[in-house]
Formats: structure tokens, C-alpha cells, sequence
């Protein structure tokens, strides 16, 4: 696994939904979590997303270091964006988890 082209495909995505605050939260979330370890299922990571469950990605978050700005940005703007979780946003996480495994698939290819 390319780990640098599967987190530059992430930041490539955040960047391409910049108007969807859920997407851009989940993805942001994604980055966290493949940084320490790739394998874990975007279903997984959208499942603990719609949880509210910050303690799990604080663990990911915790392991790494030199992105602790970024990783509190990322909590606020999740606590920020919960209003946005409506009906429409959820009707795009099955899309948002098809596209993370076509770039983890990709990024395992490369």
C-alpha cells in the first residue's frame, strides 16, 4: 500500500467536496484513521461517524503526531456540522464509502 498517494487521494477529495460539510468531515475523519492504519473498512469509519463516537477517532488521533491542530479542527468542525447530517446527507454516505474504497483500492494498485 502507497500510503502517501492513498492520504494525497484523501486530500484530493476533501478538496472536491469543500461544499459538504458532512463529506469533508467524514473524509478529514478517514485521513486520520488510514494514517495509522489503512485497512480499516469506510463503512467502519462512516458507522463510528454517525455514532458521535470521538473517542474512537481520538485513539487514531493519538498516534500520530505533528497534526494535533488539524485534528481539533476536525472535532470542532464535526461538533459544528452535526446540524447538516439531514436526510440528503445521509443518502450520499453510501456514495462517500463507495468512493473511499475505490481510493483505497486505487492507492493499493499504484
Amino acid at each position: 500500500m502507497d500510503k502517501s498517494a492513498l492520504i494525497a487521494s484523501i486530500d484530493d477529495a476533501i478538496a472536491k467536496h469543500e461544499g459538504n460539510p458532512v463529506a469533508k468531515v467524514i473524509l478529514g475523519l478517514t485521513k486520520q484513521v488510514w494514517q495509522i492504519d489503512w485497512t480499516v473498512a469506510p463503512f467502519d469509519i462512516v458507522s463510528h461517524y454517525l455514532e458521535f463516537d470521538i473517542p474512537y477517532f481520538y485513539r487514531f488521533m493519538a498516534m500520530d503526531l505533528g497534526d494535533e491542530t488539524e485534528e481539533q479542527n476536525l472535532i470542532i468542525e464535526w461538533v459544528n456540522t452535526r446540524h447538516a447530517l439531514d436526510k440528503d446527507a445521509k443518502a450520499g454516505l453510501p456514495a462517500l464509502v463507495d468512493e473511499l474504497n475505490q481510493l483505497r483500492v486505487a492507492a493499493r494498485k499504484g
